[in-house]
């Protein structure tokens, strides 16, 4: 856990540079954005458990949906990927992160007939976040239980993700994560020696996603 809390310390300090970054760019980026995607890439991790940590064992391509909110600068957002392979469905991932992200126009709209400023074409949104994240190794049964689990613990994620909009509400873009995990057994002790794994994690994404605020 030394690791964990150094990374949470780091994640402070960007968070405080993000944050002052962001008041650049708040004026042309949304105040409020309520956020949904469905998306597809993969992940890969690795971890002090070898073959038995859960990014590990769940690595490859995958699919699933997002959904979240922004306010200012303070992202929260919940995500669930299902895994697969050629054999069929793997594993599953959720998360529950919550840190600053910023949107930053590159590409801006324009104005229209009327000399009002036109959402922009081309976003980059650069971000941190922490929080907590479950898995499994076979597809969820609903309702999900703890004995379906196969990892649980804390994620701190660094993400970059770039959007094409097309108007103020849909866009199609691409993200590159990557991070650190500390995942106990469903049944273990959050501090247990015997039934934990500590290592890192990385992904990529395609997303087509709808935005919706101010």
């Amino acid at each position: 856990m030394k690791i964990a809390t150094k990374l949470l310390g780091l994640c402070l300090v960007a968070s405080v540079l993000l944050a002052g970054a962001a008041d650049k760019a708040r004026a042309q980026g949304k105040l409020i954005d309520l956020h949904g995607a469905i998306l597809g890439g993969g992940m890969i991790g690795r971890g002090s458990g070898g073959n038995q940590d859960l990014f590990y064992q769940t690595q490859g391509a995958g699919f699933g949906a997002e959904v979240g909110a922004r306010l200012l600068v303070l992202d929260l957002s919940i995500r669930f990927l299902q895994m697969v392979s050629p054999d069929g469905y793997r594993g599953t991932l959720l998360s529950a992160l919550v840190g600053p992200s910023i949107e930053i126009p590159v590409v801006h709209g324009g104005k229209d007939k009327q000399g009002k400023t036109l959402p922009p074409k081309v976003v980059v949104r650069p971000g941190l976040a922490a929080g907590f994240g479950l898995g499994t190794l076979v597809p969820v049964k609903p309702p999900l239980t703890n004995d379906q689990l196969a990892g649980k613990g804390l994620l701190i994620m660094g993400r970059f993700a770039v959007e094409r909009m097309f108007g103020p509400v849909i866009g199609i873009g691409a993200e590159i994560q990557g991070g650190y995990h500390y995942l106990f057994g469903a049944n273990a002790e959050i501090n247990g020696q015997q039934d934990s794994s500590s290592g890192w994690q990385m992904g990529g994404f395609g997303t087509l996603a709808i935005h919706l605020g101010v």
